[in-house]
Protein backbone atom coordinates (compact mmCIF):
# COMPACT_ATOMS: atom_id res chain seq x y z
CA UNK A 1 0.00 0.00 0.00
CA UNK A 2 2.97 2.29 0.70
CA UNK A 3 4.97 2.13 -2.05
CA UNK A 4 2.60 3.06 -5.30
CA UNK A 5 1.94 6.00 -2.97
CA UNK A 6 5.66 6.54 -2.42
CA UNK A 7 5.74 6.46 -5.75
CA UNK A 8 3.04 9.12 -6.40
CA UNK A 9 4.57 11.69 -4.41
CA UNK A 10 7.94 11.25 -5.30
CA UNK A 11 6.46 11.74 -9.22
CA UNK A 12 4.66 14.43 -7.77
CA UNK A 13 7.25 16.21 -6.05
CA UNK A 14 9.84 15.98 -8.90
CA UNK A 15 6.98 16.98 -11.33
CA UNK A 16 6.62 20.20 -9.20
CA UNK A 17 10.70 20.75 -8.65
CA UNK A 18 11.23 21.15 -12.89
CA UNK A 19 8.70 24.58 -12.22
CA UNK A 20 10.31 25.49 -8.53
CA UNK A 21 13.92 24.39 -8.08
CA UNK A 22 13.53 24.08 -4.53
CA UNK A 23 12.20 20.87 -2.54
CA UNK A 24 11.49 22.60 0.35
CA UNK A 25 9.10 24.99 -1.35
CA UNK A 26 7.70 21.89 -3.36
CA UNK A 27 6.83 20.17 0.29
CA UNK A 28 5.38 23.57 1.92
CA UNK A 29 2.83 23.34 -1.39
CA UNK A 30 2.31 19.46 -2.02
CA UNK A 31 1.35 20.07 1.87
CA UNK A 32 -0.97 22.98 0.90
CA UNK A 33 -2.54 20.92 -1.98
CA UNK A 34 -3.20 17.97 0.52
CA UNK A 35 -4.78 20.08 3.02
CA UNK A 36 -6.92 21.07 0.26
CA UNK A 37 -7.88 17.53 -0.91
CA UNK A 38 -8.43 16.32 2.18
CA UNK A 39 -10.34 19.66 3.08
CA UNK A 40 -14.10 17.71 3.49
CA UNK A 41 -12.67 14.80 5.84
CA UNK A 42 -10.65 17.55 7.63
CA UNK A 43 -14.25 19.79 8.45
CA UNK A 44 -16.12 16.75 9.60
CA UNK A 45 -13.73 15.86 12.11
CA UNK A 46 -13.96 18.86 13.71
CA UNK A 47 -17.25 19.05 13.54
CA UNK A 48 -17.82 15.63 15.00
CA UNK A 49 -15.15 16.39 17.61
CA UNK A 50 -17.11 19.38 18.49
CA UNK A 51 -20.05 17.45 18.95
CA UNK A 52 -18.51 14.79 20.80
CA UNK A 53 -17.67 17.45 23.69
CA UNK A 54 -21.27 18.95 23.84
CA UNK A 55 -22.25 15.08 24.54
CA UNK A 56 -19.86 15.01 27.43
CA UNK A 57 -22.14 16.25 30.17
CA UNK A 58 -24.69 13.33 28.65
CA UNK A 59 -21.70 10.69 28.77
CA UNK A 60 -20.51 11.46 32.35
CA UNK A 61 -24.09 10.77 33.33
CA UNK A 62 -24.30 7.45 31.60
CA UNK A 63 -21.40 6.63 33.32
CA UNK A 64 -22.48 7.32 36.51
CA UNK A 65 -25.66 5.37 35.91
CA UNK A 66 -24.24 2.40 34.56
CA UNK A 67 -20.74 2.35 36.66
CA UNK A 68 -21.23 -1.20 37.48
CA UNK A 69 -22.02 -2.70 34.53
CA UNK A 70 -19.80 -1.77 31.39
CA UNK A 71 -21.76 -3.72 28.89
CA UNK A 72 -25.05 -1.90 29.68
CA UNK A 73 -22.72 1.16 29.40
CA UNK A 74 -21.18 0.69 25.84
CA UNK A 75 -24.80 -0.21 24.82
CA UNK A 76 -26.09 3.26 26.48
CA UNK A 77 -23.21 5.18 24.71
CA UNK A 78 -24.10 3.29 21.41
CA UNK A 79 -27.14 4.64 21.55
CA UNK A 80 -26.37 7.91 22.72
CA UNK A 81 -24.23 8.20 19.63
CA UNK A 82 -27.20 7.08 17.18
CA UNK A 83 -29.69 9.32 17.94
CA UNK A 84 -27.39 12.43 18.28
CA UNK A 85 -25.65 11.39 14.77
CA UNK A 86 -22.03 11.38 16.17
CA UNK A 87 -19.49 8.94 15.03
CA UNK A 88 -16.89 8.65 18.36
CA UNK A 89 -13.92 7.97 15.55
CA UNK A 90 -14.34 10.70 13.37
CA UNK A 91 -12.21 13.18 15.22
CA UNK A 92 -9.51 10.32 13.97
CA UNK A 93 -10.29 10.03 10.16
CA UNK A 94 -7.52 12.89 8.97
CA UNK A 95 -4.95 11.48 11.21
CA UNK A 96 -5.65 7.78 10.21
CA UNK A 97 -5.42 8.99 6.21
CA UNK A 98 -2.24 10.95 6.87
CA UNK A 99 -0.60 8.15 8.46
CA UNK A 100 0.37 6.06 4.88
CA UNK A 101 1.21 9.74 3.67
CA UNK A 102 3.90 10.14 6.01
CA UNK A 103 5.21 6.49 6.84
CA UNK A 104 5.95 7.46 2.73
CA UNK A 105 7.10 10.73 3.08
CA UNK A 106 9.98 8.91 5.80
CA UNK A 107 10.37 5.99 3.24
CA UNK A 108 10.87 8.48 -0.18
CA UNK A 109 13.02 10.85 1.72
CA UNK A 110 15.52 8.01 3.33
CA UNK A 111 15.93 5.98 0.13
CA UNK A 112 14.88 8.68 -3.11
CA UNK A 113 18.75 9.66 -4.65
CA UNK A 114 16.65 12.88 -5.97
CA UNK A 115 16.30 14.36 -2.14
CA UNK A 116 19.92 13.44 -1.03
CA UNK A 117 21.79 16.57 -0.37
CA UNK A 118 18.36 18.67 -1.51
CA UNK A 119 18.70 22.38 0.72
CA UNK A 120 15.92 24.51 1.52
CA UNK A 121 17.39 27.66 3.14
CA UNK A 122 19.59 28.71 5.98
CA UNK A 123 20.60 25.88 8.32
CA UNK A 124 18.37 23.13 6.49
CA UNK A 125 21.03 22.01 3.78
CA UNK A 126 19.82 18.36 3.16
CA UNK A 127 15.78 16.94 3.42
CA UNK A 128 17.13 13.66 3.73
CA UNK A 129 18.41 13.97 7.28
CA UNK A 130 17.72 15.43 10.30
CA UNK A 131 18.27 19.72 10.40
CA UNK A 132 20.65 19.40 13.13
CA UNK A 133 21.34 23.25 14.20
CA UNK A 134 24.06 22.10 16.68
CA UNK A 135 24.32 19.66 19.19
CA UNK A 136 24.82 19.43 23.15
CA UNK A 137 26.10 17.32 25.61
CA UNK A 138 26.09 14.06 22.14
CA UNK A 139 22.39 15.11 22.11
CA UNK A 140 21.48 16.80 18.05
CA UNK A 141 19.09 19.98 17.99
CA UNK A 142 16.97 19.70 15.69
CA UNK A 143 14.17 22.75 14.89
CA UNK A 144 11.59 21.63 12.72
CA UNK A 145 10.69 18.86 15.18
CA UNK A 146 10.16 21.53 17.85
CA UNK A 147 7.93 23.73 15.22
CA UNK A 148 5.83 20.39 14.72
CA UNK A 149 5.63 19.95 17.87
CA UNK A 150 4.46 23.76 18.50
CA UNK A 151 1.90 23.15 15.46
CA UNK A 152 0.67 19.99 17.24
CA UNK A 153 0.05 22.12 20.59
CA UNK A 154 -1.71 24.54 18.88
CA UNK A 155 -4.33 22.20 17.06
CA UNK A 156 -4.57 20.26 20.48
CA UNK A 157 -5.39 23.37 22.29
CA UNK A 158 -7.67 24.81 19.91
CA UNK A 159 -10.13 21.12 20.07
CA UNK A 160 -9.65 20.68 24.39
CA UNK A 161 -12.62 20.67 25.57
CA UNK A 162 -13.06 23.41 28.20
CA UNK A 163 -14.15 20.91 31.00
CA UNK A 164 -11.22 18.57 29.99
CA UNK A 165 -9.44 18.93 33.32
CA UNK A 166 -5.71 18.19 34.16
CA UNK A 167 -5.68 14.90 32.82
CA UNK A 168 -6.45 16.16 29.07
CA UNK A 169 -3.44 18.42 29.53
CA UNK A 170 -1.05 16.30 31.00
CA UNK A 171 -1.68 13.83 27.77
CA UNK A 172 -1.74 16.95 25.49
CA UNK A 173 2.00 17.64 26.88
CA UNK A 174 2.98 14.03 27.14
CA UNK A 175 1.50 13.49 23.52
CA UNK A 176 3.67 16.81 22.19
CA UNK A 177 6.87 15.74 24.02
CA UNK A 178 6.54 11.89 22.56
CA UNK A 179 6.13 13.19 19.24
CA UNK A 180 9.19 16.10 19.13
CA UNK A 181 11.67 12.94 20.38
CA UNK A 182 10.14 10.70 17.90
CA UNK A 183 10.62 12.89 14.73
CA UNK A 184 13.63 14.32 16.27
CA UNK A 185 15.07 11.50 14.30
CA UNK A 186 13.23 11.79 11.00
CA UNK A 187 14.15 13.38 7.72
CA UNK A 188 13.79 17.21 7.98
CA UNK A 189 11.92 16.96 4.71
CA UNK A 190 9.10 14.84 6.44
CA UNK A 191 9.10 17.43 9.40
CA UNK A 192 8.81 20.05 7.33
CA UNK A 193 5.67 18.52 5.17
CA UNK A 194 4.14 17.92 8.57
CA UNK A 195 4.81 21.06 10.35
CA UNK A 196 2.96 22.82 7.07
CA UNK A 197 0.76 20.73 7.18
CA UNK A 198 -0.33 20.91 10.65
CA UNK A 199 -0.27 25.02 10.29
CA UNK A 200 -2.77 24.77 7.07
CA UNK A 201 -4.84 22.31 9.63
CA UNK A 202 -4.75 24.98 12.40
CA UNK A 203 -5.99 27.96 10.71
CA UNK A 204 -8.56 25.70 8.53
CA UNK A 205 -9.76 24.96 12.59
CA UNK A 206 -9.89 28.28 14.16
CA UNK A 207 -11.85 29.46 10.68
CA UNK A 208 -14.49 26.50 11.22
CA UNK A 209 -14.84 27.46 15.50
CA UNK A 210 -15.74 30.72 14.32
CA UNK A 211 -18.30 29.75 12.02
CA UNK A 212 -19.18 27.82 14.32
CA UNK A 213 -19.82 30.17 17.14
CA UNK A 214 -21.29 32.96 14.79
CA UNK A 215 -24.01 30.44 13.76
Amino acid sequence: TIRPLGRLITWSLTKMFQIIPNYGFVIIIFAFVVKILLNPLTKKSFQSTRRMQDLQPKIQALKEKHKNDPKKLNSAQAALFKSEGVNPLGGCLPMLLQMPILIAFFTIFRSTIEFRGAPFFGWITDLSVPDTLTTIAGFPINILPFLMGATMFLQQKLMASPSGGAQQKMMMYFMNVFFILLFNTFPSGLNLYYTAYNMLSFFQQRSIKNKLANQ
